[in-house]
């Protein structure tokens, strides 16, 4: 790994340390377990070494005993103050990535549509599944571990230099070569490691596509061509992979290797001075007993280093992810929005470019009277729906500003606007839970007599009343339970509750069976009745039923006004009704 790399994740592993203030107790209590685990294994090769030359060597069977029962209490001590350590550790660790997950997730809801619109979700849900579970590695497993063989390093080095010091130098000399190994297997395995981390993410992404888009991959048999894609990203994953094994192939085994040649010295170098009376032979057992656990410790710092740069790597996407700021965000000093719920809705002079100086929607003048249905049409691409994500504020405009009763929604929080003006979209999404927790979703306080008259006002109350567990009914993930139109009656319920001034309405019939349309075009009645609507409109019914018609073209208003005076006098108008008629938008 370069300087600048090593730099780098110090950075980001103090920046991660900063998150853990509120830890910072626990974490010495497992610090200092952890110290006590480590001394009380390395006091343990003492214990031996005087029952050996003392005990054995002397015939005193009493420093036998002795030896032998302080060895066990070490070893008891050890085993006590490392398994409160080890859960010290993990209780530490988990409250960390509670509180981790948390932010990530609360931020990613906070962001705003632009954001989504360019980042695919298999690589969001990897940020929340495998980089955190790289950051669970090393805060339940790394962390200890380089805290026990750091500490294990020092000691065993220490002690090897107390007890014959001339021949635990001409140990170093080996393992000065297995530290050097070491570096070099880290500079290649780090960087293989990082590349596995991004291969990953896109195996993840290309699975997410093919497994939500299955029912297209299917209609038009390409089911083949749709493997091969995924087949192209798995072998660059297992190319990586590969990359990481060859890696691990050549340096575990030398270290082994290495070791072995360590105790063969020690055997013959140490065994010389035992026969020249130079040393005593319970130091030369102690002796390789402490060069067995220096090698170990090597081996295991390098799984950590791995599991450290697994882990710093992860919190550099995850930091990215965090840092990456709302581009629609809360004013500091919101306004005070009026008592009165008008629901008028004004665009002035407004502009909006997903990409600088490419504007989708520009120069548009619009004011919606309170209490006015008004349709949206125009061809794909002409600025429909950016228009109403306008209007919803899901995003600012480039330029211009939208006011809602005299309000200009950049001056009003997000909770404020939610209150006032809603979205129905096309298809009605409910969340995994109860139907209860579903149609008060945008109001948490409301009371079950105010859920069922709710349901009693769009028409779904003998349904409801029909289920088993009633409003406990639970509708599993995306409303699997109920149908389309289940669905859709009780996303209108949903906005109706919220009893907001302004609705948004992405033409909530157009996939709907004609019976069932027609139920939710009643409860529609209900929900929009005293309401101002900016309507989406894919089909001839819903412009013949809107006050007024806004037609766009190319992000610009072309045309507004009724339907039938529409139809008559603006040709490109006419041409789009005559395309409804023919049934081609139907």
């Amino acid at each position: 790994m370069t300087v600048r790399e090593e730099r780098r994740t110090g950075r980001l592993l103090r920046r991660a340390v900063g998150l853990a203030r509120f830890l910072a107790w626990p974490a010495v209590g497992a610090l200092l377990a952890t110290v006590v685990a480590t001394v009380a294994r390395l006091a343990g090769p003492q214990a031996v070494r005087v029952g050996i030359d003392d005990g054995m060597g002397a015939g005193d069977r009493g420093v036998v005993t002795v030896a032998a029962l302080v060895y066990l209490g070490l070893m008891v001590l050890q085993y006590a103050s490392q398994r409160t350590a080890q859960y010290a550790v993990a209780w530490v660790g988990e409250q960390y990535l509670r509180r981790l997950r948390s932010a990530v997730f609360r931020h990613l809801m906070e962001l705003d549509m632009a954001f989504f619109g360019r980042s695919k979700a298999g690589v969001l849900v990897s940020r929340m599944t495998n980089d955190i579970e790289s950051i669970q590695e090393f805060a339940e497993e790394g962390a200890v571990s380089l805290a026990i063989n750091l500490l294990t390093l020092i000691g065993v080095s220490v002690a090897m230099l107390l007890v014959d010091a001339s021949l635990a130098l001409e140990v170093f000399v080996l393992i000065t070569a297995v530290i050097a190994i070491s570096w070099v297997f880290q500079r290649f395995a780090g960087r293989a490691y990082r590349e596995v981390r991004e291969q990953i993410g896109r195996v993840l992404a290309t699975l997410q596509e093919g497994i939500t888009g299955v029912r297209v991959v299917q209609a038009f048999t390409q089911e083949e061509q749709q493997a091969g894609a995924f087949g192209r990203v798995n072998e660059r994953y297992f190319e990586a992979n590969m990359r990481a094994a060859r890696a691990v192939a050549w340096y575990f085994p030398g270290v082994a290797f290495l070791r072995a040649v360590g105790i063969g010295l020690v055997l013959l170098l140490g065994g010389r001075r035992v026969l020249d009376g130079q040393m005593s032979f319970g130091s030369l057992v102690v002796m390789l007993l402490y060069l067995d656990w220096f090698f170990q410790p090597i081996i295991n710092l390098s799984n950590t280093y791995n599991q450290m740069q697994s882990a710093a790597a992860a919190f550099g996407k995850l930091f990215r992810l965090l840092d990456t700021p709302p581009t629609v965000q809360d004013p500091e000093a919101p306004a005070s929005w009026p008592d009165e719920v008008r629901g008028e809705v004004r665009l002035e002079g407004v502009t909006f470019a997903y990409v600088p100086g490419l504007p989708v929607v520009e120069g548009v003048d619009l004011v919606v009277a309170p209490g006015e249905r008004v349709a949206i049409v125009g061809e794909t691409g002409a600025g429909k729906s950016t228009l109403a994500r306008l209007v919803l504020r899901f995003y600012d405009p480039t330029e211009g500003r939208v006011v809602v009763d005299g309000v200009d929604l950049r001056t009003i929080t997000a909770a404020e606007r939610a209150r006032r003006v809603v979205l129905i979209p096309q298809e009605g999404f409910l969340f995994n839970g109860t139907l209860r927790d579903n149609l008060r979703y945008a109001r948490p306080d409301a009371t079950d007599g105010e859920v069922w008259e709710v349901c009693r006002e769009v028409g779904i109350e003998p349904w409801v009343r029909a289920l088993p567990e009633r409003l406990d009914t639970l509708v599993r993930e995306r409303g699997s339970r109920f149908s389309a139109g289940e669905r859709q009656l009780v996303a209108l319920g949903r906005a109706l509750l919220a009893g907001p001034g302004v609705i948004v309405l992405d033409e909530a019939t157009s996939n709907l069976d004609p019976e069932t349309e027609v139920r939710v075009e009643r409860a529609l009645a209900t929900v929009l009745a005293g309401r101002t609507a900016v309507v989406i409109a894919h089909r001839l019914r819903t412009a013949e039923g809107a006050d007024r018609v806004v037609m766009m073209d190319q992000g610009r208003i072309t045309a507004v006004g009724p339907h039938a005076e529409l139809a008559v006098s603006h040709p490109g108008y006419a041409r789009l009704v005559a395309v409804w008629e023919r049934g081609i938008l139907r």
